[in-house]
């Protein structure tokens, strides 16, 4: 493998850890023990396609 594959590896493997992160976050977030908390703790907000706790998880 030459280096530019190579870096084009790494990118990729950094690039999919770090959605894994957000995913745990979110799940965390809208864990059955936090869940509760984490709505009563969100502004008013309308009705969208991406709710805030989805927002953020993005």
């Amino acid at each position: 493998m030459d280096a530019k594959q190579n870096r084009f590896q790494q990118q990729a493997i950094k690039q999919q850890l770090s959605r894994q992160d957000a995913i745990r976050f979110i799940n965390v977030l809208t864990s059955a023990e936090l869940f509760d908390l984490l709505e009563s703790l969100l502004p008013e907000h309308r009705e969208r396609l991406f709710p805030p706790t989805e927002t953020l998880a993005m």
